[in-house]
């Protein structure tokens, strides 16, 4: 008999034991991993719900303007692209020509209206116009302004750009961003003849705050979305174009799923929240949570604030997209995944024209202006002319 075995024969049950400390151990390292993932999903739903303004941070610095170029030291300074750069009252553009020499980076640069002075500290903004409205309304050769809509949480600002037709596009930001993520493709659509707003909706700077100041993913939001499309119809909209970026995509499409399509001509999505359960899944394996995570945060998500993320996916319900679309949407997206969007084109090419580019989320327009400008203009001329009475689609709403 080995020692082994003389000590398991010596200790009554010993070799019992071994199997039990095993399950023990297991069970152990399973409750804790579900702990683990508990925990990093609840943090994930609270990152995803809670409304956290960061403060303005400029970290470029300009070292030199000479003539039509501009040098540039600080984190950023590289984005790729047509982009802004943003100070304190001033708001210029930089091409996408980009020259490093060691910490230094070298761009064009045009007055977009005003030059920054050497020494300024900015930031690089992908919005690409200014947030002034009196700077865009100079820049861009048109008329922007600010109105309110009467909303169901109160009133609500947006920026409005009049011309003289009868279909209105409305822009619907993203998650963390501004109605300024649109100015960028106003001068485009106002070229077209159609008027514009680009809405506030709950939670942003000087609209009213929702419950417990959290975001509703699209869920909520898309009933301030209702409430400036009857602003619209009330001013001289006989239709309109819906035009979501990021989590503005969610917006819209809830909207679609709960209102019906009655009144919208089309809508355009430019990086879009298509899709929770994927983002969801994709955004827990970027911070090393497991898949499971994402159940998890989606099910903190519903018993926190009663929001379905499961029934905000248009991907599985594409068979009943029933307007035309333009999809927009790049590879290189870190944030929602560009899978959705192709899934989502894949499932309807009957009615969605997809455009897939290279660009970081919400920076398709940035990479090639002409060619994102160019799929707008070709889809909103191509849309079909809404009689008095006629209606985009089939209008019905779906219960969710």
């Amino acid at each position: 008999m080995s020692l082994d075995d003389r000590a398991g024969a010596a200790l009554p049950g010993a070799g019992r034991r071994w199997p039990l400390r095993v399950a023990v151990g297991s069970a152990a390292v399973a409750v804790a991993g579900l702990a683990t993932t508990g925990a990093g999903g609840w943090y994930y739903a609270d990152e995803l719900l809670q409304v956290r303004p960061d403060p303005p941070d400029y970290p470029v610095e300009v070292i030199a303007v000479v003539g039509s170029t501009v040098t540039l030291s600080g984190a950023g300074a590289q984005e790729p692209g047509v982009v802004g750069l943003e100070w304190p009252g001033g708001f210029a553009r930089v091409g996408p020509d980009i020259d490093v020499i060691g910490e230094y980076v070298l761009r064009s640069i045009s007055g977009y209206p005003q030059l920054p002075v050497v020494g300024t500290n900015v930031r690089v903004a992908y919005y690409a116009a200014p947030a002034d409205l009196h700077d865009l309304s100079r820049v861009a050769g048109l008329e922007a302004r600010v109105i309110e809509f009467d909303g169901p949480l109160g009133r609500y600002p947006a920026t409005y750009v009049p011309a003289g037709g009868d279909r209105w596009l409305i822009h619907v930001h993203g998650r963390g961003a501004t109605r300024g993520q649109a100015y960028r493709l106003v001068p485009a659509v106002h070229r077209l003849g159609l008027p514009q707003l680009s809405i506030a909706y709950r939670n942003d700077d000087g609209a009213p705050e929702g419950p417990h100041r959290e975001y509703g993913l699209g869920w909520t939001e898309s009933e301030d979305l209702a409430a400036a499309i009857d602003w619209a119809r009330e001013h001289g909209a006989r239709d309109v174009v819906l035009t979501g970026y990021s989590m503005g995509g969610a917006i819209v499409g809830n909207h679609l799923r709960v209102a019906g399509s009655s009144g919208v001509a089309g809508v355009i999505y430019d990086s879009p929240v298509l899709s929770w359960p994927d983002i969801l899944v994709y955004q827990a394996r970027l911070r090393g949570v497991p898949a499971f995570g994402a159940t998890v945060a989606a099910s903190v998500v519903r018993a926190r604030t009663g929001i379905n993320v499961w029934a905000m996916d248009q991907v599985a319900h594409a068979d009943r997209l029933d307007v035309p679309v333009l999809l927009v949407h790049g590879a290189a997206d870190t944030t929602v995944p560009v899978t959705s969007s192709e899934r989502f084109a894949a499932a309807r090419p009957d009615l969605v024209t997809f455009l897939r580019t290279e660009a970081e989320h919400v920076r398709s327009w940035n990479l090639g202006p002409s060619v994102y400008e160019g799929a707008v203009e070709r889809f909103l001329t191509g849309l079909p002319a809404l009689g008095a009475g006629d209606e985009a689609g089939d209008g019905a709403a779906v219960q969710v």
